[in-house]
């Protein structure tokens, strides 16, 4: 599904707002997860649920900074400028005003091209405060990727960053939707910034807005879901709502309580489903004072944890790879952090090794799962009872079960099968794509994840492999699909198929496998500067390319990618 997959790495002292300890002992004895009606055999849930308000996201979280109003919100690592929770809301309100008189209105769709900023969370509350759908973009994209998502989502208008102008112009010369183009800073175009929207007086503002929390889509990220190339994620206001509500159970929630503010490094990209709910969201609607910095570079990442003492460390493996192996990071720089939070790929038992060596075991790890189409949490480790290897157990008002993949039968413990969920941060479906919305979830609800896992008898869940084929990049998906329809372009290429491959640094790198046509004399390296030239990073084929006779395929012509992988992974 997405890049969540496998929130990794909880490290936890304390419950949020209950100063109360559960040891694991207690947690096996008095909590059951799975259902305990014979009719639901080895469906599992939790043994609690929270209460969901059925209101707009935005005011969820306007309403929760009310009580934090003159602490900092976000300092930018860059320039050190920083604002308030206060005035974050006040500026998300000027925003939407000044977007008004823009004409962008209820419904409208606008795309956020950027990196890591204060501004980046203003405008996406901004533009969901007004009723209209954010849809973020990745900011590593070409002006093709680009193109293609804000032609799929009806994109009216994009804000991004000076520096990416060029790409986004170009983007709208292939669509000519964007009746907008602001930028966050000068430009040399006579566009509008948001420094000078920033200025209005809000009055503007429709307060009168009528947002159906549990129809209205406040983001639409894309993802390539089980298969094929990305699709819209149709999340409603309430699908986030539900979503936040649940992992700020006391049973999961790390954030410490008391007069101490939590930290954050926002380093985990925004657009991105992880960072825009666990690390943005969360940090938004807990009064954490959030430190963004628009990419991970070294230097400036250590700099910043020693300058604002973070608390809270969001990371992806090769982050916590980094913390490991860096000499630039010592058990000093990481005292004032309580949590350290490993998302996007598994963080695995021999990882949580090496760090507790260097770190000491003070820091007690737990593991989780998600995806872009549940908003992205569904299980977690619950707090004291962490178990190496395991996502956790779901999470409040969630159901999940393991099905064969053949029969369906919802299967017990130590059995592999697909792994499905259903609960309220399940989305509203993918947008504009019916046929893909009812082959991810059935008619009973159930979000089929396209993940192989399997249960213990304590109802802890493990991923074993990926029924889909998309490849993890630093948790950034790519769709084999995507880059098979770009090489069947070039004029050489016959036949193609693309994997993933085991990295230690990136967690997978996409390998292709080509089929030349017979009087060709295209090399390998002209194949993959081909595809780098057209991609994204972390899209590249730093896999490497593999020339071939034949692309194994089954009878019906669906090709056999497990067969590439094993024979990859056998011969090295």
């Amino acid at each position: 599904m997405d890049g969540f997959r496998t929130l990794a790495g909880v490290v936890l002292r304390q419950l949020v707002h209950h100063n109360v300890h559960r040891s694991s002992s207690a947690f096996r004895k008095h909590v059951r997860f799975m259902s305990s009606d014979p009719n639901e055999k080895w469906i599992m849930k939790a043994p609690f649920t929270v209460d969901i308000p059925t209101i707009p996201f935005t005011k969820y979280v306007f309403e929760a900074q009310e009580s934090f109003a003159d602490k900092t919100a976000f300092v930018n690592g860059i320039t050190h400028e920083s604002i308030t929770h206060g005035e974050f809301r006040a500026l998300a309100t000027r925003l939407g005003s000044a977007l008004t008189r823009l004409d962008v209105t209820k419904g409208d769709v606008v795309a956020i091209v950027s990196p890591n900023c204060p501004e980046f969370a203003i405008s996406f509350f901004a533009v969901s405060s007004i009723g209209a759908v954010n849809t973020t973009i990745n900011c590593t994209y070409t002006a093709d990727e680009v193109a293609q998502q804000l032609r799929n989502s009806g994109a009216s208008a994009v804000i991004t960053h000076p520096l990416l102008l060029p790409i986004v112009k170009e983007a709208c010369k292939k669509y000519d939707g964007v009746r907008h183009i602001i930028t966050n800073g000068p430009n040399n175009e006579d566009l509008p910034t948001l420094q000078e929207l920033l200025k209005d007086d809000g009055t503007a503002f429709p307060h009168n807005v009528k947002i159906d929390p549990k129809e209205d889509i406040v983001v639409l990220p894309y993802s390539s879901g089980t298969t094929g190339l990305p699709k819209g994620v149709m999340l409603t206001h309430h699908n986030m709502v539900s979503n936040m509500q649940q992992i700020l159970h006391p049973f999961y929630n790390v954030i410490r309580p008391g007069s101490t503010q939590e930290v954050l490094l926002g380093v985990l990209p925004f657009f991105h489903i992880y960072g825009m709910v666990v690390c943005m969201g969360l940090s938004l609607y807990v009064g954490a004072k959030m430190v963004t910095v628009p990419t991970f570079e070294p230097n400036l990442y250590v700099g910043t944890i020693k300058r604002y003492k973070t608390t809270i460390l969001h990371t992806v493996p090769p982050i916590v790879s980094f913390l490991i192996h860096s000499d630039m990071v010592t058990p000093e720089l990481l005292k004032s952090v309580h949590t350290l939070v490993c998302g996007a790929a598994p963080l695995g038992p021999a990882l949580v090794k090496e760090f507790n060596e260097k770190f000491g075991d003070g820091m007690n790890f737990q593991e989780g799962y998600g995806m872009t189409e549940a908003s992205p949490v569904t299980h977690m480790t619950p707090v004291e009872a962490y178990k190496p290897g395991s996502t956790g157990v779901v999470i409040p008002n969630t159901m999940a079960k393991i099905v064969d993949l053949s029969t369906g039968e919802t299967l017990g413990p130590g059995v592999e099968g697909e792994l499905c969920i259903h609960g309220p941060q399940v989305m509203k479906g993918y947008y504009r794509n019916e046929k893909a919305t009812q082959e991810t979830i059935d008619k009973d609800g159930w979000l089929h994840t396209g993940d192989i896992a399997k249960m213990d008898e304590n109802e802890n869940v493990y991923i074993v492999d990926r029924l889909k084929e998309l490849i993890k990049v630093k948790g950034l998906q790519v769709a084999p699909a995507e880059l098979e329809d770009l090489l069947r372009r070039h004029p050489a290429v016959v036949d193609v198929a693309v994997i993933g491959l085991p990295d230690e640094r990136a967690g997978e790198v996409p390998r292709a496998y080509v089929v030349l046509s017979p009087e060709s004399d295209v090399t390998q390296d002209e194949i993959a500067d081909y595809v780098a030239k057209e991609v994204a990073p972390h899209k590249r084929l730093l896999g490497g390319v593999c020339f071939t006779d034949k692309i194994p395929k089954s009878a019906t012509g669906k090709i056999l990618r497990r067969e590439l992988k094993a024979a990859a992974l056998k011969s090295g």
